[in-house]
């Protein structure tokens, strides 16, 4: 075996010195011997590894090379990092690399691996558990719940309360001052009236809310109001579907402001109106609606007494 200081520099000089038998049968020196040599049919590197493979694993730093030299088909370990050659992987190396094969596998790198996934899980837990309790904190419990639908449900029944007693009043109001001027024309000092406006060409201000510049002649707006007044009449023996009707048709054919309101003017007195106007209206009873087209100079209305 060579010595331990070889370098890979002496790798020849190492197979130099190792020979299987005599130097004639390796250089073909002269001998005394007569006859031909019969030499073995060399074995591939395949067929040698099978036969003998090497180790499954080297230790760092250390290869396993092919003699070039006088041993075609012999392996000797050489170390790159000190330069050693052997033909026997050395004890020192041997056992570091069993000690590393046997701590890959020992208990101890497994158990610690266990315990490192059992971190991690148990770090996953918590974090979850304290997400759900974020998120259970979060929660109105059932009590709240309850709690907030009461006190929504209570603060819409007074509101409910609060707005039907003041529609009542307003009711009431409204009777009294209707009973108050249902009396006869010459000592009613208010009344109430819808009504619906058609405006013309002639009119005082020939514009509205439904056009911007009204074209139409005088006789076209009054003929568009015997149309509307047609159709009331169909209606007029049914007060409640009369006032309806006269609502809806006002909300869309009326070209005075109050069309939002239905055509309803509110209650108002005598000399607030223009002439005609005021007397078409005093001179109606309550639910009676005009039988032909007033006509002003804001242009010509039907109209229908409410109180």
């Amino acid at each position: 075996m060579a010595s331990a200081d070889t370098t890979e520099e002496d790798a020849d000089m190492f197979d130099d010195a190792v020979t299987d038998g005599p130097a004639s049968s390796l250089d073909g020196g002269n001998n005394n011997t007569t006859g031909t040599v019969t030499h073995a049919p060399e074995k591939s590197v395949q067929q040698q590894l099978a036969s003998n493979p090497p180790p499954a694993a080297l230790p760092t730093g250390w290869f396993l090379k092919a003699s070039q030299i006088h041993s075609p088909g012999n392996y000797y370990y050489f170390n790159q990092e000190t330069g050693e050659c052997f033909w026997e992987l050395p004890a020192s190396a041997s056992s570091t690399s069993a000690e590393a094969a046997e701590a890959a596998a020992s208990p101890a790198a497994v158990s610690a691996e266990a315990v490192s996934q059992e971190s991690l899980n148990a770090t996953a837990a918590a974090a979850a558990a304290a997400v759900k309790s974020i998120l259970k904190r979060a929660e109105p419990t059932d009590d709240e719940i309850n709690n907030a639908t009461m006190t929504a449900a209570a603060s819409d029944d007074a509101a409910q309360a609060k707005s039907s007693r003041k529609k009542q009043k307003t009711d009431e109001k409204e009777k009294q001052r209707e009973k108050h001027h249902s009396s006869s024309s010459s000592s009613t000092k208010e009344v109430r009236v819808l009504h619906i406006l058609k405006k013309h060409k002639d009119s005082r201000r020939p514009a509205s809310w439904r056009n911007p510049k009204i074209t139409d002649t005088k006789q076209k707006a009054i003929s568009d109001l015997n149309d509307l007044l047609e159709i009331l009449s169909e209606v007029s023996s049914n007060p409640k579907e009369l006032r309806a009707t006269f609502e809806e048709l006002a909300k869309t054919e009326s070209d005075c402001s109050s069309a939002k309101r239905g055509g309803d003017l509110g209650f108002f007195g005598r000399k607030k109106m223009q002439p005609a106007f005021e007397k078409a209206s005093f001179g109606l009873k309550v639910g009676e609606l005009t039988s032909e087209v007033v006509d002003t100079s804001s242009g010509v209305h039907i109209i229908l007494r409410l109180a």
